[in-house]
């Protein structure tokens, strides 16, 4: 498919985290100042994206933003026809975006929460395996407007304000506003698009093809976003995959639970990151086409009409961490996450061949 959709492209920035991972940094925001070597953190913001003059035809647009390091203080903006929040406390997180008309300057709003929390377990030698569960809920309107939500949990040996980003789009659109998580290693991740078109191959693609232009300023939820993900166009932009995607409708109901494993070592420590966003986009910057004079591109008509909203206000939870049998996690907050014994893959198959040893003798007195 040849046209694709520049507010789209917004839409997903907008979900990239807009974390400081600086001291003192001082931007178009004005100035927040956050410790880089913080054992643990939490932050929540909103914000607009009137600030990105790359797609803004308004550079004199002063952009919205509200954000809070305080854990469960949450951050508001309230537009032109918009509004963004999110809330944070270590171990859970919570986005909201919504927004039934958008200035024609204003690409895109969104809100972003996430936190870090370093991590030690002991209780072995050598290395073992923990198991996380996420449990993401969520209720979805798709009107009129596109829009998005990305979701990763993963860890780093690094602090995160280390990281560096191996994504251009992030690292020109982004830096210094994020922990760059496509840095991250991968436990769990989500994606989802709403998309105000009943065929969802208008706004978002199904079948991962490798960018024409590598370096191309342009791609999906760079700091969301594992890099193995993003999608290629004929324009040579990168798109991400989706896990799913939701069409025109109200009251769509978003249950999902993640589980995903690390792989540790006894004894070292590491960061648990967790970051979590939501946008919505408007029209203002319509539909464009490849840069081929050869080339069509009709805009489509809109199936949604009405406010598009994803109210994720009360997820994405991190329900459990299973370590180990034996093995024990400190956490440098203290929060008290629901740490639970899960029996390693050996244990298991013993585990297995004790029951079926017990079930066989049961047979056998019957």
């Amino acid at each position: 498919m040849h046209a694709r959709s520049i507010t789209l492209t917004a839409a997903l920035i907008a979900c990239a985290p807009y974390a400081w991972a600086d001291t003192g940094v001082v931007d178009v925001y004005g100035s927040i100042v956050m410790n880089p070597l913080a054992t643990h953190e939490t932050v929540s913001v909103a914000a607009d994206s009137g600030s990105f003059n790359f797609f803004n035809p308004d550079p004199t647009y002063v952009p919205l933003l509200d954000a809070s390091t305080t854990s469960g203080v949450a951050a508001q903006i309230t537009g032109s026809g918009y509004t963004a929040s999110a809330n944070t406390t270590l171990g859970s997180n919570h986005a909201y975006a919504s927004a039934s008309t958008m200035p024609g300057n204003v690409p895109s709003a969104g809100s972003f929460s996430g936190w870090y929390d370093q991590v030690t377990i002991n209780g072995s030698v050598g290395t073992g395996t923990a198991l996380f569960t996420v449990q993401l809920n969520g209720t979805v309107d798709v009107g009129a407007l596109a829009g998005g939500l990305a979701y990763t949990l993963g860890t780093s040996s690094v602090h995160p304000s280390q990281l560096t980003s191996s994504l251009l789009a992030f690292s020109v659109l982004s830096t210094p506003l994020s922990w760059p998580m496509d840095a991250v290693n991968p436990i769990a991740t989500y994606l989802l698009g709403a998309s105000p078109y009943n065929d969802t191959s208008v706004l978002f693609s199904s079948a991962p093809i490798a960018p024409t232009i590598p370096s191309s300023p342009i791609g999906g939820i760079p700091a969301l976003e594992d890099p193995s993900h993003l999608l290629g166009s004929d324009e040579g932009m990168g798109f991400p995959t989706y896990d799913l995607v939701l069409t025109p409708g109200a009251g769509q109901n978003v249950n999902v639970t993640l589980q995903g494993t690390l792989n540790f070592t006894y004894g070292e420590s590491f960061y648990l990151l967790s970051g979590f966003g939501t946008s919505v986009v408007g029209d203002g910057l319509g539909l464009f086409c490849p840069f081929s004079i050869s080339d069509t591109c009709t805009v489509p008509v809109k199936d949604g009409t009405g406010a598009t909203t994803l109210d994720f206000s009360n997820s994405a939870n991190l329900v459990s961490i299973g370590l180990p049998v034996g093995a024990t996690a400190s956490f440098a907050s203290g929060t008290a996450y629901n740490v639970t014994a899960v029996p390693e893959p050996a244990e298991w198959l013993m585990l297995l061949a004790g029951l079926g040893l017990v079930g066989w003798r049961a047979r056998r007195r019957s």
